[in-house]
């Protein structure tokens, strides 16, 4: 991908050198330090949401981030044919990895933190993000509907693919436990949460995964790529925190514990909250998307990729079933 020198030249620093490190982003070496530019494949509203939470955090006192860098003009990102370019400040370190207890440790910590102050923001005017409050019952049900109707179409077929055989294979344990979190979720105070989360305004990165932090020469962990950061409830963050960490341990309860333990040193979270996060422990999200793509014919990977992926999907049931009982007991006693 070639990078338009007239971008750089509507930014107040001088260029040195620019290397692509990514589809789209490349590191940029000026006269003021290291710099991070994205050709952002975001519209024009998600981006100046991006922008205006960074700064929002910055302002907040939370620094563990890449602060964004306004144009000469002040503009939070440059437009040119179509196109917007935004930089932000390259943090230096080495890559989180969440196999290791400190790099772990620090990510949740600053999780926690982020989330403290994760709310509020002023957003610029046309910016937009999606919200999620009130959708996550809809979603659920509108989901578990899918993988009846994926069944329900490949036993009316008389010639199935190896895909579908494996997908009814599979299918009542995905369906059960799609009902299963459905009605944990409707029996919680999920409502209650996300009134409450609405009125503040909350956000969340969203893509909470180790490659989203940089461990610093300080040993702080900091986040970047916000491109994904929406409105929603803080406890999907942590969801997504330990389903991408318990997934390579065969979900052994004793690291959601570390990762829960260290969460609420900064940010404790409530009964009800560990109610709904067991709703979406529980919920065959991985199934549904494999599912969803194949059926619905939204990727074109071959056969085999599918049933690979399907497999991954839900190789790990029985013990992630048994971490939910171990969170169950741990968590959500009444």
């Amino acid at each position: 991908m070639k990078l338009d020198p007239l971008v750089l030249q509507e930014y107040p620093f001088q260029i040195r050198d620019a290397v692509q490190i990514q589809d789209r982003v490349f590191k940029i070496d000026t006269d003021v330090g290291p710099m991070c530019l994205k050709h952002s494949d975001r519209n024009e509203e998600k981006v100046l949401f991006i922008y205006s939470v960074l700064k929002h955090l910055l302002e907040s006192g939370f620094r563990k981030i890449s602060p964004p860098v306004p144009t000469k003009r002040g503009d939070p990102f440059v437009k040119m044919d179509g196109e917007i370019y935004f930089i932000t400040k390259w943090i230096s370190g080495v890559p989180c990895d969440f196999h290791r207890n400190n790099h772990l440790k620090a990510a949740v910590q600053t999780l926690g933190e982020l989330h403290l102050v994760a709310k509020g923001a002023n957003v610029l005017p046309r910016g937009k993000a999606r919200a999620m409050y009130q959708r996550w019952p809809k979603i659920f049900q509108e989901r578990t509907e899918d993988l009846k109707q994926f069944k329900n179409l490949v036993q009316e077929k008389v010639k199935k693919t190896d895909f579908e055989k494996k997908y009814l294979h599979y299918s009542d344990r995905i369906i059960d436990q799609a009902e299963r979190a459905c009605a944990h979720l409707s029996a919680s105070r999920y409502k209650d949460l996300a009134e409450d989360a609405q009125k503040q305004g909350t956000f969340t990165h969203r893509d909470v995964a180790d490659r989203n932090f940089i461990i610093a020469r300080d040993r702080q962990a900091y986040m970047i790529d916000f491109d994904y950061c929406r409105y929603d409830l803080r406890l999907t963050d942590v969801v997504r925190l330990v389903e991408r960490t318990l997934k390579d341990v065969s979900w052994k309860p004793e690291r959601a514990d570390f990762i829960i333990n260290e969460y609420n040193k900064m940010a404790p979270l409530g009964a009800n909250e560990y109610m709904v996060m067991k709703a979406f422990f529980q919920f065959p999200q991985k199934a549904w998307r494999v599912s969803n793509r194949y059926f619905k014919k939204k990727k074109r990977w071959q056969e085999e990729g599918y049933i690979k992926k399907l497999k991954q999907a839900v190789k790990n049931t029985d013990p992630k079933e048994n971490f939910i009982n171990h969170f169950t007991l741990e968590y959500c006693r009444q």
